[in-house]
């Protein structure tokens, strides 16, 4: 009868560990993939990797967009140094959707915005083998969006320099107090005003194509951004889904059962340590576990002359005699 009650105490722990295995096999799996769609990444979907291998990323980062021509088809999965002299970095760009370019196209890495932001274009070339899954690419990085424009800015501040000097001959030529320096004054400073016109008017001249890159680049970002509004409306409305079902969650009744299952936990191995219960009296009490183990030494040697001599314990009768001990 104990051996029967043991048996189903034993199972009934077996159940409850495979319980709480399976509960925390299932919590890792919605987490992955939780995580996975908070960070964009389709575990289910079509994947082909693609690698570009540069000196300089112009600071590139892990789920940065890739495109072709505008639609983006993937993101950037990981950046590794592969060596330091000559630096190498590789990066690792996942396509999510099911498309083919030749082998010889590019991989352009450029700035978006003026923010800083990143975007991987992928440049279709005119190869008729296609490229395949694990294929390195030739890349190269573009400049910024403000890059090339230092001199113009130098003489920018020179001519910002000369009108603040204007500025302060004008105030001067309306000095009610002397008419007459005030005219020559004023004169002066017309003077200069035609010297600084003429220079701002070389200035835009040598720098006319630099001045329309960056507006075509301001209006480029503008685009995007456009384009980018829908996007960033739902990422918006799953944020706001998530803290909804955060806050809806008892979590203070979550926190009221582990803190009682750490007092019974802690009144546990107080009375394990008092030496209370049968387990304690075990832990504790050397002579007990002297004893046990002394009658395990008396039952195996017991056994053994039971296995030597079994006649001194058994009566065998044949033929109806019974045999002499």
């Amino acid at each position: 009868m104990s051996d029967t009650k043991d048996k189903q105490q034993y199972s009934a722990k077996n159940i409850k560990s495979m319980r709480v295995a399976v509960f925390c096999i299932a919590a890792m799996v919605v987490f992955y993939f939780g995580a996975s769609f908070l960070k964009g990444l389709n575990i289910l979907g079509h994947k082909t990797y693609y690698y570009a291998v540069m000196e300089d990323i112009g600071g590139l980062h892990e789920s940065t967009t890739a495109t072709i021509n505008g639609y983006p088809i993937g993101k950037v999965t990981s950046l590794k140094m592969l060596s330091t002299n000559p630096v190498r970095i590789c990066a690792e760009i996942m396509v999510t959707e099911k498309i083919e370019f030749p082998k010889d196209s590019r991989i352009e890495i450029a700035q978006k915005d003026v923010l800083g932001g990143m975007v991987v274009n992928i440049l279709p070339g005119s190869s008729m083998v296609m490229a395949k899954s694990g294929d390195t690419l030739q890349s190269y990085l573009t400049g910024g969006l403000f890059d090339g424009i230092g001199d113009l800015r130098d003489q920018l501040a020179s001519v910002v320099s000369s009108v603040d000097t204007i500025a302060l001959a004008l105030k001067s030529a309306f000095q009610p107090n002397d008419p007459e320096n005030g005219a020559i004054t004023l004169k002066n400073t017309l003077i200069n005003l035609e010297a600084s016109t003429q220079q701002l008017n070389r200035i835009l001249a040598a720098n006319g194509p630099k001045v329309g890159e960056m507006v075509t680049k301001l209006n480029n970002f503008s685009t995007t951004l456009d384009k980018a509004s829908p996007q960033l409306n739902t990422i918006i409305d799953n944020l706001e889904h998530i803290s909804d079902t955060v806050a809806q969650s008892n979590i203070k009744a979550l926190f009221t059962d582990a803190q009682q299952a750490v007092a019974n936990i802690n009144s546990l191995t107080e009375k394990l340590e008092k030496g209370e219960g049968s387990v304690g009296q075990l832990m504790n009490n050397d002579s007990l576990y002297t004893n046990i183990n002394k009658a395990a030494e008396s039952l195996d040697k017991l056994l053994n002359d039971l296995k030597a001599n079994p006649g001194r314990y058994i009566n065998i009768t044949v033929f109806g005699k019974k045999k002499e001990k």
